[in-house]
């Protein structure tokens, strides 16, 4: 009889290519958070919790440069917008 859980291992990756990578690294993360409750020696888990540390960085990292690059978006449209309204309004004779 099998002690250990049924758990599959196929997972379906959706969205932007951002969102793909966000999903890959949150189930690496997870695989390593895992992984370190197995009966591994002490250098494995070490490597394990580092593995783990690293991708929330990334994840973390990745928020971030989101966040500027929308935050940079919406000041290059409202700069746009201003310069535009600057314009003379010229009328077809």
């Amino acid at each position: 009889m099998q002690t250990q859980p049924i758990v599959s291992d196929t997972f379906t990756l959706s969205g932007e290519h951002i969102d793909r990578l966000r999903q890959a690294l949150q189930v690496v993360a997870h695989q390593a958070r895992l992984a370190q409750n197995a009966d591994y020696g002490r250098n494995v888990v070490d490597a394990l919790i580092e593995a783990e540390e690293l991708v929330g960085a990334q994840l973390a990292r990745l928020d971030g440069a989101l966040d500027d690059d929308r935050a940079e978006a919406e000041d290059l449209g409202a700069a746009t917008r201003q310069r535009r309204a600057s314009y003379p309004l010229y009328r077809a004779a």
